[in-house]
């Protein structure tokens, strides 16, 4: 079982920052160059699980190929007999809900997360990706307040000719997905947009739509 204070390949685990669906997010300390990341853990309970391990394979080969400045950066991926990992970017400002939860955001604030995050998900959409859970937990924040898009374990995409969802899944976060998306339809681009549509409702008025 994966915990804070073991390392793993040259990681030492700080302390884990979050969990759900099938993995766990660690903030751990690289030493041989001397920064901090976020690595991400198939949960033990799903270490075994072939589907489990090819959904993490897919979010590393999705987001290996997305180069964009508002996308969180891989930087390593393996799997092993405790199961999958992959290494990110750790980002000091937390994520955009727990922002919200501090305070408002100024008109010039929202203005250039939303530009950011716009980028991002052109980016994203250019190269066949959906990312399909776009809400405030899943954009990050650095120290200076500009937005990274993360977590595309529920990403669709587009060029492949299987899709690892069930049809007639309902995928992403009731409060911030699509009607197609509830429907269990065909999801495109689109519905990235109305989720990113939320959201910003959500920023300029402090409560989410639903």
């Amino acid at each position: 079982m994966v915990a804070s204070g073991q390392t793993i390949r040259g990681y030492e685990l700080k302390e884990q920052i979050a969990s759900g669906g099938f993995g766990a997010v660690f903030r751990a300390f690289q030493s041989s160059v001397g920064r901090e990341v976020a690595i991400k853990v198939i949960l033990p309970q799903h270490a075994n699980d072939p589907q489990f391990i090819l959904r993490f394979e897919k979010e590393a080969q999705l987001v290996a190929r997305l180069e964009h400045r508002a996308i969180v950066p891989l930087y390593d991926y393996w799997r092993d007999s405790s199961g999958a990992f992959l290494v990110m970017r750790w980002l000091r400002g937390g994520n955009l809900r727990e922002s919200l939860q501090e305070g408002p955001w100024s008109l010039e604030n929202i203005a250039r997360l939303v530009d950011q995050v716009a980028g991002g998900l052109a980016a994203a959409h250019s190269h066949g990706v959906v990312h399909r859970d776009i809400k405030p937990a899943n954009i990050l924040l650095d120290e200076e307040a500009n937005a990274f898009l993360s977590d595309f374990s529920f990403a669709k995409d587009l060029m492949a000719k299987a899709d690892l969802t069930q049809s007639g899944s309902i995928i992403g976060s009731l409060a911030y997905i699509s009607p197609e998306q509830i429907r269990g339809e065909l999801v495109t681009p689109q519905a990235d947009l109305y989720s990113l549509g939320l959201v910003v409702y959500e920023l300029l008025t402090g409560e989410p739509p639903f």
